[in-house]
């Protein structure tokens, strides 16, 4: 199940959302040394996983399960660290700081602006790597 990008309100970015790429994927490039195959394999795993991470924190939110969020948002971070994803990471941060502090009303904001970012990471990363490219990479197609 994918993630579904807001609550269907406009926010005051959203001009600007897509203007700038959602990733930067130099992390990648430094960690493989180039090798765009390997590249390829872990953002396919990372497509493949994050889908269900998003489900997983969703369920948490819907619980109101604060340190399960807080849990989940701080096992996302390293993923969007190597994928250069800074609006991905600025939401992260808001979610594991208001999951941290106890703030359930600030959550729900922070929830809703990780799965703005986290969607336009994915429709990012689906178009610059189709699924035929990171099945042929040894990703798990399972």
């Amino acid at each position: 199940m994918g993630i579904r990008a807001g609550n269907g309100r406009s926010d005051r970015y959203s001009l600007f959302r897509h203007s700038m790429p959602a990733t930067d994927l130099a992390y990648l490039e430094r960690l493989y040394r180039g090798d765009h195959v390997r590249i390829a394999a872990w953002v396919g795993l990372f497509l493949e996983e994050f889908p269900g991470q998003c489900f997983a924190l969703s369920s948490c939110a819907d619980r109101n399960d604060l340190g399960g969020l807080a849990a989940l948002a701080h096992e996302l971070k390293p993923q969007a660290h190597y994928l250069g994803a800074a609006g991905l990471m600025q939401a992260i941060e808001a979610l594991t700081g208001s999951a941290t502090a106890g703030d359930a009303a600030t959550c729900t904001e922070a929830v809703r602006a990780f799965r703005r970012a986290g969607e336009d990471v994915l429709l990012e990363l689906r178009a610059r790597y189709p699924r035929s490219e990171h099945d042929q990479t040894g990703g798990n197609t399972g």
